[in-house]
């Protein structure tokens, strides 16, 4: 028995031996949990519920709530076909996070063009291998097969016009942000309503993101079925789901509820790099944000909204470095940012960095080459990089065998920043300065090279120029 089937029977056992399941222990076998049902979505009033179910183990409903920039409940007008379109994508990413309990065999959904199962379909091998790695089940390629009565793609429409633009809290989304704004400011604004943000469960980095720059907030609320979380207590499978896909998906419901035909996301080109390549099995934690999974979210996106939506990152050709350097050339943002995991937590109680993670770490040493020490320490209420007990942490993101599962960059990126950071005197004598980071190396020249680089020329305008300022360091 290998290593999936044995940890697919563990899980279903504890699950269908539970009292409310109606089964009894010695009754439980293999077929409950094999299979995982996307019933699909419907409208509550003003609540999207999305239905799925783990056959013979649980029903789960699911609940997402929009809100417009005054705090008021936005209809969901289902009769809309690019609203159901989006709708229908938003089913599919939210039924990882059940199907991750049981890894079940098959997946039925509902009706869908070819290009939305094959959007789940890696969802579920490639966006959960850090889950299968954690696990230690091996890649689950051809282990789940989705089916489902195909259907006809979208007629095809023309594009809406505006931008929403998704805001996570951390410099990346806020440099996106930053960067849309000013461009309406300078250029106009094109047909169409103006840009936006837009966050999911909403927390006051995220707040103070759209504020920074100037747009109006649309939120999210979104409700796990919490039914999952006793499962998970019980010994379900547990483990990373490619959230960025289900953000982004809640974001082209919002987009097409209001009026948008634009969901700007903040993936960098560093997202292409696997966290780890483990016997020839590339394990990456930013699946979602990668260019294999834009290419297949937007032929999905295409064939259920006819080219009525889409999703484009301007940092998709950006690496992580470069979009530091212009997070650090915008007043204030280094301050009214945060990306440590600790504070988006499902029952988090804080918003602040911890000071002592992976991602914490990562930030600083990203950012530190371009902003003075007594600043960057007061904006974020830590100095991870002159601290001896977290060298080694630190150490780990140049390393490929070390490299953390998290949002880090290269580690080409990581060497570079410290090199950087080791040619200026501010910086120099940080203890994992000194130690790791090499002065007089020529860093300058290949940061400019780094830049030089960027080939914008794959996105649509106007978000080619936009990356191409950003990767300037001017957003």
């Amino acid at each position: 028995m290998s290593a999936l089937e044995e940890a697919r029977r563990r899980a279903r056992r504890a699950l269908a031996a539970d009292p409310d399941t109606g089964l009894a222990a010695d009754d439980a076998s293999d077929a409950p949990g094999a299979r995982l049902v996307v019933h699909g979505w419907r409208v509550e009033g003003t609540t999207v519920v999305l239905d799925h179910e783990l056959v013979g183990i649980a029903r789960f409903a699911e609940e997402l709530e929009l809100h417009d920039v005054d705090g008021r409940a936005l209809a969901i007008d289902a009769t809309d076909p690019v609203v159901a379109g989006a709708l229908d994508l938003l089913a599919l990413t939210t039924a990882v996070s059940y199907a991750k309990a049981t890894l079940p065999e098959v997946i039925e959904v509902p009706p869908l063009p070819a290009a939305a199962r094959t959007m789940l379909a890696g969802l579920l091998t490639d966006g959960l291998a850090e889950l299968a790695h954690a696990n230690g089940l091996g890649p689950l390629d051809g282990t789940v097969e989705v089916v489902g009565p195909e259907r006809a793609p979208a007629v095809p429409s023309s594009l809406r016009g505006g931008e929403l633009i998704t805001i996570g809290g951390g410099k990346d989304s806020a440099v996106t942000a930053v960067t849309a704004a000013r461009a309406h400011r300078r250029d106009g604004a094109p047909a169409g309503p103006a840009p936006l943000a837009f966050a999911v469960n909403a927390r006051a980095p995220m707040r103070a993101s759209a504020e920074l720059a100037g747009l109006g907030l649309v939120t999210a609320v979104r409700r796990l079925d919490r039914t999952l979380l006793g499962l998970n207590a019980r010994g379900a499978i547990d483990g990373h789901v490619p959230i960025t896909a289900i953000v982004t998906t809640c974001a082209l419901v919002a987009a097409a509820a209001t009026g948008r035909g634009t969901v700007l996301v903040s993936n960098e080109a560093s997202a292409a790099e696997p966290t780890r390549v483990i016997d020839g099995w590339r394990v990456n934690h930013q699946w979602s944000k990668s260019p294999e999974f834009a290419r297949l979210l937007s032929a999905a996106v295409d064939a259920t909204s006819g080219g009525a939506l889409r999703v484009v990152s301007p940092l998709a050709v950006v690496p992580e470095l470069l979009v530091a350097r212009a997070a650090a050339s915008v007043p204030g943002l280094t301050a009214a940012t945060t990306s440590c995991n600790a504070g988006f937590a499902l029952d988090a109680t804080t918003t602040g960095w911890c000071g002592a993670c992976p991602k914490c770490r990562f930030v600083q040493t990203m950012l530190a080459p371009f902003v003075a020490r007594d600043r960057l320490v007061a904006d974020l209420g830590f100095d991870a990089l002159d601290d001896p007990d977290q060298l080694a942490g630190i150490a780990a993101l140049l390393d490929p065998a070390t490299k953390p599962f998290e949002c880090v960059g290269t580690v080409e990126e990581v060497r570079l920043a410290l090199d950087l950071a080791a040619d200026r005197a501010d910086w120099a004598d940080a203890h994992a300065v000194a130690a790791l980071g090499r002065a007089g190396t020529g860093a300058g020249a290949r940061l400019a090279a780094l830049a030089t680089a960027v080939d914008a020329t794959v996105l649509p305008a106007p978000y080619d120029a936009w990356a191409q300022r950003i990767a300037a360091g001017t957003p």
